[in-house]
């Protein structure tokens, strides 16, 4: 096992910024898709609806992060999925744009949530992620498990908590190697966080995620999943940097070369009616690329 935490400031962290003049409107040039959700329905050659039951998601002229509209997406207590025994109300990336596990890529966009739902019970909350084709859990997470607002991160076998909305998560280490983990008691599937992962984690000086149901996060992400110690995670909220984590990172078995981003709801059954909005999507290869 290695594991170090170092905190350090956000400027020596972040990647050179490579200028770009590509720009394109929901549309392909490259690696670079954009999404302001503007249409009066969702793109699907950027977009597949395999996973979204019917009247879950809509264009919301109501609620935007920018422009005139965003993407709205639902979970009811009583939907369910019978292929999970779970409640799915996602979005994923088309077939035809997914990128290769390990290609490393800049993300952003924009979302918040009203509603609730499980908040008092120990149940699992996605609300996207990053997935390899496996039927396995996400290799970078945002969840929401028992109203917590925090991401995680697959190593191997083992799981890492990156960033919390609650508590602080440079804390996790220590307070987990000695048997102290009453302020991170909203984790769900806690057996997989055992220390046996191969990651060195870094943090800004305020690592603190914001509550997305007081408001939008501008979230961004800059990724590279690598199971040979070469991965790269960086996380940044609202303009601040959290957290940066290098080593190994991603699921060992897999079936397929691709990764794909997803969004939207990915909960155990449970009571309660939620919607999440979503807007201002972008990825690139660089940051310059995501922060147009």
């Amino acid at each position: 096992m290695y594991f170090k935490v170092a905190k350090c400031l956000a400027n020596a962290l972040v990647f050179a910024i490579v200028a770009s003049s590509v720009s394109v409107q929901t549309a392909i040039a490259g690696n670079l898709i954009v999404d302001d959700f503007e249409a009066d329905e969702l793109n699907t050659k950027n977009w597949s609806l395999v996973h979204m039951p019917e009247k879950r998601h809509w264009i919301d002229k109501n609620l935007r992060r920018s422009g005139e509209k965003s993407l709205a997406i639902r979970v009811k207590g009583y939907d369910k999925d019978e292929r999970c025994n779970c409640q799915v109300s996602e979005i994923r990336e088309a077939n035809d744009i997914r990128l290769k596990f390990g290609d490393e890529a800049w993300y952003a966009y924009s979302f918040r949530i009203r509603g609730r739902g499980g908040d008092t019970t120990h149940n699992r909350w996605q609300l996207g992620g990053w997935k390899q084709e496996t039927d396995g859990s996400p290799f970078i997470s945002q969840r929401f498990d028992n109203g917590v607002f925090h991401i995680t991160m697959e190593s191997g076998n083992s799981r890492v908590l990156i960033a919390t909305a609650v508590g602080k998560a440079d804390s996790f280490i220590s307070a987990m190697a000695k048997g102290l983990m009453s302020q991170f008691g909203y984790l769900t599937q806690r057996e997989k966080y055992d220390g046996k992962d191969n990651i060195t984690l870094a943090y800004g000086k305020n690592p603190i995620l914001p509550n997305p149901h007081k408001g939008w996060i501008d979230m961004m992400y800059h990724i590279k999943g690598g199971l040979n110690g070469d991965g790269i995670l960086e996380v940044f909220a609202n303009g601040r940097f959290i957290a940066r984590a290098t080593g190994t990172i991603g699921v060992k078995e897999f079936d397929g070369p691709s990764q794909y981003f997803r969004f939207g709801h990915n909960r155990a059954a449970m009571p309660g009616t939620a919607t999440l909005y979503f807007d201002h999507y972008r990825r690139g290869n660089t940051r310059a690329d995501v922060e147009k």
